[in-house]
């Protein structure tokens, strides 16, 4: 280990990482539809207006950001057998199954409200999973090289479980190899057999991670204090809302993209396993990059990037030569966020280390649902955004052809607005502050206000972490 806070700790071990990173896999399969596809699809096979599927979407999100908040307190000082988070974990299993149950396979004839619903307990089983998960890797790696490790396997694992789901139009027994709600319940399926095998492992076969003190109670006061001390967290912040808005923005309107205006939506499962597949890939020089540089450039590198990936939608339309352009489009839109994801989760708890420097408190569970606010608010702001545009500028996802004002509206929607707001993002990510060396010093300070109060750190469970 490289830090004083933690020399006396076996280096975190390869299994623990890879064991950590699994779990996301089944959580992606999870996920990925649910942002991605069912909105689109609902509307175009049910009839949805954009506008009304938008607005229930946006009103869904600002009622969950409150249990965001209340998981992260609640996580934070949650103490069982298990640590404190697992146990958060154990319970997303019978909300996402239930709720994804009943997204995939809705019946013949399901209601704006029963979309509503279904989608509110999906967002409760995602925040249930989601922000103990990511708060636990502040605790299961305590040095700025171990996060990136845990940050890298949860990435790598995420992008199999998304290229196994990709997999499932491809059955010889269904009826086509296009996104419907056919695919979708053979989804369904392989989602109930995944999810709890890898919450289960994750829970029995990973570490707790390091004990770290809650905060005694919580208080909003303190909290926004919190916030307010710690500028590495403001830039953070920042930095996700502007990016997530626009991959909520861009990743809600791809399916409507390619298949109602360029008519390759038979082909959906070979776009999306070789993007997915290259942005695995590259995971490898995203890696040498962490390792030569730091996070913060990592940051930049791909917020800036996926700049051009949203101006680049100016030259896709309906041709012969649409699938290996839009393929390669998507390829460099999954790289990118590939790239984003793997520094933001990073990031954040080199943040809480940050802040219980500077207020003498662990915040990790409350810093990473705030994070979690933002990213699921801007998730459900995105779609809301990108169908109004749309449909403001008179695109129909069910019509035989669309006029030109129609397309820029759809093409703004996609690439020009989160184009924009990527580079804002870039230029807040070119201020964030804390470098592989600031952060080595806050831990040693931390290691040495340890030393003075006659403690050491331990393990949750009173066992030293592999």
């Amino acid at each position: 280990m490289s830090d004083d806070l933690h020399k006396d700790r076996p280096a975190l071990s390869r299994a623990a990482v890879i064991g950590y990173g699994a779990a996301s896999g089944p959580f992606e399969m999870l996920r990925g539809p649910g942002v991605a596809i069912l909105p689109a699809l609902y509307a175009k096979e049910f009839g949805f207006a954009l506008t009304a599927l938008s607005l229930a979407m946006l009103l869904l999100r600002l009622s969950d950001g409150l249990t965001d908040v209340a998981v992260g307190v609640l996580s934070d000082r949650t103490r069982s057998r298990w640590g404190p988070r697992k146990p958060w974990l154990l319970a997303s299993i019978p909300l996402a199954l239930l709720s994804a149950w009943g997204l995939f396979i809705p019946g013949e004839d399901p209601g704006i409200w029963y979309f509503a619903v279904c989608y509110f307990f999906f967002y409760l089983a995602w925040t249930f999973f989601d922000i103990p998960y990511t708060a636990w890797s502040a605790e299961l790696g305590r040095s700025y090289e171990e996060r990136s490790r845990l940050s890298l396997s949860r990435q790598f694992w995420g992008n199999i479980g998304l290229i196994l789901l990709a997999l499932a139009p491809l059955l010889p027994f269904l009826p086509s190899t296009g996104m419907n709600f056919d695919t979708l319940e053979v989804m369904f399926w392989f989602i109930a057999i995944a999810y709890p095998i890898g919450v289960l492992y994750v829970v029995f076969r990973v570490p707790n991670g390091d004990f770290v003190p809650a905060v005694p109670r919580f208080s909003l006061k303190e909290t926004l204090r919190a916030v307010r001390a710690n500028p590495p967290l403001q830039i953070f912040l920042g930095v996700a809302f502007l990016s997530d808005l626009a991959l909520g923005i861009g990743g809600a309107m791809f399916f409507l993209f390619l298949d109602t205006y360029l008519g390759i939506g038979a082909s959906f499962s070979l776009i999306f396993i070789t993007a997915v597949a290259v942005s695995t890939v590259a995971l490898k020089p995203w890696q040498m990059l962490l390792r030569r540089t730091s996070k913060r450039n990592l940051l930049i590198v791909s917020t800036g990037g996926m700049v051009l990936w949203g101006l680049l939608i100016f030259f896709l339309e309906p041709a012969s030569w649409a699938l290996p352009a839009y393929i390669g489009y998507m390829a460099l839109y999954y790289t990118l966020s590939a790239g984003r994801d793997v520094a933001l989760y990073a990031i954040i708890g080199d943040i809480v280390d940050y802040g219980e420097w500077r207020s003498g408190t662990n915040r990790a569970g409350e810093f990473t649902s705030a994070w979690m606010v933002i990213r699921k608010l801007t998730y459900a702001m995105g779609p809301a955004i990108g169908f109004l545009i749309a449909g403001i500028a008179g695109y129909e996802a069910g019509a035989t052809a669309n006029d030109s004002t129609a397309i820029l509206g759809l093409k703004a929607a996609n690439g020009y607005l989160p184009a924009l707001l990527l580079a804002l993002a870039t230029w807040l990510a070119l201020r964030y502050p804390l470098t592989s060396e600031k952060h080595r010093s806050i831990q040693r300070r931390l290691a040495q206000r340890t030393a003075r109060a006659g403690r050491a750190p331990t393990a949750i469970d009173g066992a030293p972490v592999p």
